[in-house]
């Protein structure tokens, strides 16, 4: 089978899998769902030859994994987690881009600060506020791949995991008795794959 069908089978996979997680009421389920759509993300682009964007992913991959490891144990990651794994996604996006492909672009700041959201947030435990928060970050990747025209399937990956989330947030989070959707209040944040090659993040 030809490389370039299996990087478009397995982004499938990994794209059904992160649209999956949205729809499990389990942080620690929806954790697991999103660290296999990230190995599926990683073998694409491998299959792609993409291998720059593994790195980012790999990190991706790593926090996601440690979150879930505190998540079974019923136990919040540690905050000093959070900006660890921001600094690597900072530090990784530099090597690649800075030094390895020497390509750099204004636009790429909209994607670091997505990934460094995605940090802070994905340590949260309570999966509703999770669900409202990662509506930034995944907004603000799909608008990314959207400004520096990425594959079309790349920029559809983001808008069907941002519209699995709204549909999400409705099914769970907004009854028609209650629609505490409308009174939620987010928290601050800073008390909470970078990816090279048009990718944002997970």
């Amino acid at each position: 089978m030809p490389l370039e069908i299996l990087a478009f089978l397995t982004s499938f996979v990994a794209m059904s899998l992160i649209v999956a997680s949205y729809f499990f009421t389990a942080k620690r389920t929806y954790l697991f769902f999103q660290a296999l759509g990230i190995v599926f993300l990683i073998s694409s682009y491998f299959f792609g030859g993409e291998y720059f964007a593994t790195i980012g992913l790999a990190i991706g991959l790593l926090r996601t994994l440690t979150y879930y490891r505190f998540e079974k144990n019923g136990k919040t990651a540690p905050i000093e987690f959070a900006f660890l794994f921001s600094a690597l996604t900072i530090v990784g996006y530099g090597f690649v881009n800075f030094f390895l492909l020497k390509s750099v672009q204004p636009l790429d700041l909209i994607c670091l600060v997505a990934l460094v959201l995605y940090a802070f947030i994905f340590r949260i435990r309570d999966l509703k506020k999770v669900r409202f928060l990662v509506l930034i970050p995944t907004g603000l990747s799909l608008l990314y791949n959207v400004l520096v025209g990425a594959a079309i399937f790349t920029i559809l990956s983001y808008a069907f995991e941002l519209g699995a989330n709204v549909v999400a947030i409705i099914k769970y989070h907004c009854p028609k008795r209650k629609r505490d959707c409308h009174t939620f209040s987010a928290p601050v944040i800073a008390n909470g794959v970078w990816q090279s090659g048009g990718k944002g993040s997970q």
